[in-house]
């Protein structure tokens, strides 16, 4: 977290530079290629989308930020006692603020690395869950089982019925976050990724998990710069 401070200190003072600066409202939409931090997760393709506004420094600085819908998520093989498959798509309302510095190019033509942090805060989901191959108890079975709010606790049955608990996803998320665009006039493509640095999960009542799972996601989008 205190990363994610001086890098909000940092962003903040850039706004007092005595330097001509123009706002720049957009739209953005794109696709989402999410995981999760272990080894046994399969990437999961979503869909992002929403508002950017830029501040454009003459001396070529760029702050930027916006309000973006997003996708994050993963199929996983939970490192747990229990050996569970979880399947979980998390959807986000994500606020990124971001410092970065616009070069030239070529006549309208720009390019912007940057860095900064982003804030999340999660609004609807789906997920699923069932028993692995790998499971410690093969031979316990439980049907596959939906989960239609993964911010909310769950609980299932097994073939045994008895009931168990699976902790809600936490909703607010953060981390870091790199990015890169490039303007072609007032067309955008850019490509960020996001370093999650927050814990998501914390498995089931009846088994922790051995590592703690964080947001994954890289984003390619396509976007367009009204000048204002």
């Amino acid at each position: 977290m205190k990363v994610t401070k001086l890098l909000i200190v940092a962003l903040l003072s850039l706004c007092f530079f005595p330097a001509k600066a123009q706002w720049r409202l957009g739209v953005e939409a794109g696709i989402d290629l999410s995981s999760v931090n272990v080894k046994t997760n399969h990437t999961q393709i979503g869909s992002q989308g929403g508002l950017t506004v830029d501040y454009a420094f003459k001396n070529c600085i760029n702050l930027s930020t916006g309000v973006f819908h997003t996708m994050k998520g993963a199929n996983t093989i939970c490192a747990d006692d229990l050996g569970y498959e979880i399947l979980v798509r998390l959807g986000y309302l994500e606020v990124p603020v971001m410092v970065g510095y616009r070069i030239p190019v070529a006549s309208n033509i720009h390019l912007t690395p940057s860095i900064g942090t982003y804030f999340a805060w999660g609004v609807n989901g789906y997920g699923e869950f069932e028993k692995s191959a790998i499971s410690n108890t093969p031979n316990e079975s439980m049907n596959q089982t939906e989960w239609s709010n993964p911010f909310q606790s769950h609980y299932y049955n097994t073939a045994e019925s008895e009931r168990k608990l699976a902790y809600a996803f936490n909703r607010f998320d953060t981390g870091l976050r790199f990015g890169l665009n490039a303007e072609i006039g007032r067309v955008s493509m850019s490509f960020n990724y996001d370093l999650g640095l927050k814990d998501m999960w914390k498995g089931f009542m009846d088994a922790g998990l051995y590592h703690q799972l964080r947001n994954r996601n890289a984003t390619l989008a396509i976007g367009y710069k009204f000048q204002l």
